[in-house]
């Protein structure tokens, strides 16, 4: 049983392994030998940068994102505290710290400061954008 596990472990490990050096354009005949903590580390920087990525790409689609997705999280929170308060045979500990954990979370959302969109560009006495005149 623990051999097979074993095995899975590290079926996984080695596809991860082709995927985040193919994504991240790396030769694999030069990483050969990475260890597991290295893949894995990798894999979470390379997550965390896709993340980011897809943020600022929605952002610069529609700048209101940020603050939708921080009125989100804040209703979430709000539900779960409603929920907690009323269910029986938590333990005050786990609510304690689950409340205390989203809170932070909620206080990294609201820190973000991804860059605003570009300003429009300047207008001509035309009334048209500058490049248009």
């Amino acid at each position: 049983m623990e051999k097979r596990r074993r095995a899975r472990i590290n079926e996984s490990l080695g596809q991860l392994k082709t995927l985040i050096l193919d994504a991240l354009k790396k030769d694999s005949s030069r990483h050969s030998k990475l260890e597991k903590a290295d893949i894995l580390e990798m894999t979470v920087k390379h997550l965390r940068n896709l993340q980011r990525a897809q943020m600022t790409a929605a952002l610069s689609a529609d700048p209101t994102v940020l603050g939708k997705y921080r009125a989100g999280f804040n209703e979430c929170m709000n539900e779960v505290t409603r929920f907690l308060s009323t269910c029986e045979g938590v333990n005050t500990e786990v609510r304690s710290r689950l409340l205390g954990h989203l809170s932070t979370c909620l206080g990294q959302i609201v820190a973000m400061n991804y860059p605003p969109p570009p300003p429009p560009p300047p207008q001509a006495a035309s009334g048209q954008p500058a490049h248009l005149a």
